[in-house]
Parts: structure tokens; C-alpha cells; sequence
């Protein structure tokens, strides 16, 4: 692949730069965050032949950013340019300094005519880009999945959570993320992770505050605000080269926070922090609990993430889950499709991942794989147990011998599973077509 080649990325057959970088949008935060430095250094140069090669450098900058095809690049741009030139409004009207930032964003603008970029941008409402409408569909559950997961969906984890318990089923993109740096790291976070998470993003914009009320220089704020948009649009701020340029500016806001002459302006940062944190995440816990998406079912997972509930009311049927022999990461559609059924309607359903997370109170319990490699007698634990089914054990002899202390228990395996008896026997199903994985496995854990 060449520098400027961008894979599978392209738009109306034009192919998206992505220079080297996993996809184009971040390629485009990087080049908006190059960006923004030329353009402040073709302000704050004292020659007027520097400012004209910044300026150029910029010109080429922006027709990269332009050819990523990325709108999230381009208001990370625009929102980041709109601190600068804030802050930096004296340097514009001096010396006609403007004139190189001027050559730029018209040749910027007419290249985002020619390459249909602009169209694009134009048509960026939800209801005219099935990208954009994605997104806003993934957005809107993250608050509900903060609050279903107090202790989080774990890192790397989100995009999978969002596909099995939230993602409508009559939808099939796949997700790695949330399509949203912030979105998923707060979902993947507990609530003290999401806390840390908010506060460090209001001191950088403090710290970004302070230099430019101090030192005037508006270029840290402005990359920093670029960053966080980026971020907003797409799974960017996971890769370390995205990150790097606002990182490097770190050092500096660190050091005008703590001078002398910082300290009536960074008194407030340090005073309101805290509370502002609380709030933002208090306003996205209410909106969570209170403006649940539409055929969302309720959705309740321990805050060390080893039981999940789906349903409301306290289950009496679990099930021990191995994602492997259940569909995948993804497995909870399967059951939100069960849950709908007649068969599985108004009811509530354990989920654990271990057999020591199941209550010692339970009644029905089903082993799904590896779960099923226990010894049938730790099922002794369970006083209560009157039903047991093993999905797909990697021994089945081993339970259907133990039938005869327990005469509720029955094992099912897939007629093309390795571990499946070659001979019938009392309380084995054998599920045609099938192998390890049991595609309807919430009936043969759950059902009736």
C-alpha cells in the first residue's frame, strides 16, 4: 500500500488518503492538527516570505485533509481554527498576515468542490447519510449502557455490548467501538474511570484557558479542541501518533498553570473541576435511565462484570456463558431475539460468567462449553437445583453418567461436534446441522 492509498476507503469511487494510518479519519485529525500549526506559524512569523512558505505548507496540508474525505477532520479543523484565530487576531490584521491563511482555505475550498467533498459535507444530515444516521443510532445508547454497567463493559469491549444487547435486530453492522473516542472509553470505564475521564479533559481545557489568558497563546486550546472533536466523530484518539501532537503541548500548559502569574486564573479550573465532572456525568445518568431507546430491554450487569441480567425482576434461570459456543462476543442478540419470542416474553434471564458467580438459590442453571468442563459434582452447591442442562461440553459422557443423581439434567450437542456420542442415550439431544455452536441455544438454555 502507498502513502496516500487508502484500501478499502473511498467515496464515489475517488479513494479516501489515509497515508499509512488504519483509516482516513484519522489520518485527517493528524493533518488537521498540522494544519493548525502552520497556520499559526504563518501568523506569527516576522518575515513576510516565511509567512508565504508556511502558508504554502498549509495550502498542501489542507488539500491532504481535503482528499480524506473525513468530516470529522474538517470540524476538528474549523474548531481548533476558531480558537486560533481568536487568540491570534492581533498577528491576523498585522502586516497583512492573513493573506497566506486566506490562499489556503480558498484552495482548500475550491479542491472540496472539484473532488465532491463539498457535496458531501452538504449532505451530512441523518436523514441524507446512512454514516451520519449510524452514528447518532450507536450515540444514543451509550448513556443507557453507562448506567446498565456501572463497573463498565471492559475495555475493548463496546462495540461488541452495543451489537448484543443494544443494537436493533433487524440491524447487522458490525462495530469495533462506538464510533466515538469519548463514547466508548466512558462506556468501557466504571463510574470512578468515567469521573477521572471527564476531570481530565475539563483541566486540559482550563490549562488551555489559562496560557491563553496568561501567556496569549491560543495554539494549545486550539489543538486540544481539535482533538476532543475528532474524537467526537470517530475512534481516533485511540492511535498514538493522533495523539501526539496535543500530548506535546502538555508539558507547557503544565508549566504556565503553575506560575506565579497563573494563579488567580487557575483557580477556578481547580474549583470547578469536580463539580462540573459530577454534573456532566449526573445529566448523562439521568438521560440514560430516563430516555431509554425503544425496544431496549432492561439491562442490569454487576459492577465487576461476572453477571448480567436481562429482564426485569430477579431470575431463576441462569445460564454459565462461553461466547465461543454461543455466537460469538455478540451472543446476547440470539437471547434478545428469545426474549421477544411468546416462549420467552415477560421473563428474566441470568447470565454469568462463572459458576461462581451463579446465586446459590437458582433452580434451572444451563453449562454452555467450557463451562460445562466442571465435575458434575460441584453442582452440589446449589440446593435448589431441580434443572440442568449442559450445552456443547467437551465431555459429555461424564454428565449423562451423572444422571443418575440428578434425573433433571440433560446435555445437548451438535451432530457435527467433535465431543458428540456416537450413540443415542437417555437425556442427550443431538441438534442436527449443528456443531459446537447451537444456534438456538437461549431455547435449549431457557426454554420450557
Amino acid at each position: 500500500m502507498t502513502v496516500l492509498a487508502a484500501g478499502a476507503f473511498f467515496y464515489r469511487g475517488m479513494s479516501r488518503w489515509s497515508f499509512g494510518l488504519d483509516n482516513p479519519n484519522k489520518a485527517a485529525a493528524l493533518l488537521a492538527f498540522i494544519l493548525l500549526l502552520l497556520v499559526a506559524a504563518a501568523l506569527r512569523a516576522r518575515r513576510r516570505a516565511a509567512g508565504w512558505c508556511w502558508g504554502l505548507l498549509a495550502t498542501i496540508a489542507g488539500l491532504g485533509l481535503v482528499h480524506t474525505f473525513s468530516r470529522g477532520g474538517i470540524v476538528a479543523f474549523l474548531a481548533g481554527m476558531a480558537v486560533l484565530l481568536v487568540g491570534e487576531r492581533k498577528n491576523l490584521l498585522a502586516g497583512r498576515r492573513w493573506l497566506p491563511v486566506a490562499m489556503a482555505a480558498c484552495v482548500m475550498a475550491v479542491a472540496a468542490v472539484w473532488t465532491g467533498f463539498a457535496e458531501r459535507l452538504a449532505h451530512s444530515l441523518p436523514g441524507d447519510d446512512a454514516s451520519a444516521g449510524n452514528r447518532l443510532a450507536v450515540w444514543r445508547n451509550a448513556p443507557s449502557m453507562m448506567v446498565d454497567a456501572p463497573g463498565g463493559w471492559g475495555f475493548g469491549a463496546s462495540g461488541d455490548a452495543f451489537m448484543g444487547w443494544y443494537q436493533p435486530l433487524d440491524r447487522t453492522e458490525r462495530y469495533r467501538t462506538l464510533v466515538n473516542s469519548h463514547l466508548t472509553w466512558l462506556v468501557e470505564c466504571g463510574w470512578p474511570g468515567r469521573l477521572c475521564y471527564t476531570g481530565f479533559w475539563l483541566l486540559i481545557v482550563g490549562m488551555g484557558l489559562v496560557r491563553l489568558k496568561v501567556r496569549g497563546d491560543p495554539l494549545p486550546l486550539a489543538l486540544w479542541l481539535a482533538f476532543a472533536t475528532a474524537a467526537s466523530f470517530s475512534s481516533v484518539a485511540e492511535d498514538w501518533r493522533v495523539c501526539a501532537l496535543p500530548l506535546v503541548t502538555l508539558p507547557p500548559l503544565l508549566h504556565t498553570a503553575c506560575t506565579r502569574a497563573a494563579t488567580a486564573a487557575r483557580r477556578p479550573v481547580a474549583v470547578a473541576t469536580l463539580p462540573t465532572s459530577l454534573l456532566l456525568l449526573g445529566g448523562l445518568a439521568i438521560l440514560g435511565a430516563a430516555c431509554r431507546p425503544s425496544g431496549v430491554p432492561p439491562i442490569r450487569r454487576s459492577p465487576d462484570g461476572t453477571r448480567l441480567i436481562l429482564g426485569k425482576g430477579r431470575p431463576s434461570t441462569w445460564a454459565v456463558c462461553d461466547p465461543e459456543t454461543m455466537g460469538g462476543a455478540a451472543f446476547g442478540r440470539r437471547l434478545r431475539a428469545f426474549a421477544q419470542a411468546p416462549e420467552g416474553r415477560d421473563r428474566a434471564f441470568g447470565l454469568a460468567r462463572t459458576l461462581e458467580a451463579v446465586p446459590p438459590d437458582v433452580r434451572r442453571l444451563a453449562l454452555c462449553g467450557r463451562a460445562g468442563d466442571e465435575d458434575p459434582a460441584i453442582l452440589d452447591r446449589f440446593p435448589a437445583l431441580a434443572d440442568v442442562r449442559i450445552l456443547s461440553p467437551s465431555r459429555p459422557e461424564k454428565w449423562l453418567a451423572a444422571r443418575s443423581a440428578r434425573p433433571g439434567l440433560r446435555v445437548f450437542c451438535g451432530a457435527f461436534a467433535a465431543a458428540c456420542p456416537p450413540e443415542d442415550a437417555e437425556g442427550l439431544t443431538v441438534v442436527p446441522g449443528a456443531a459446537d455452536y447451537l444456534p438456538d441455544w437461549p431455547r435449549l438454555a431457557f426454554g420450557d
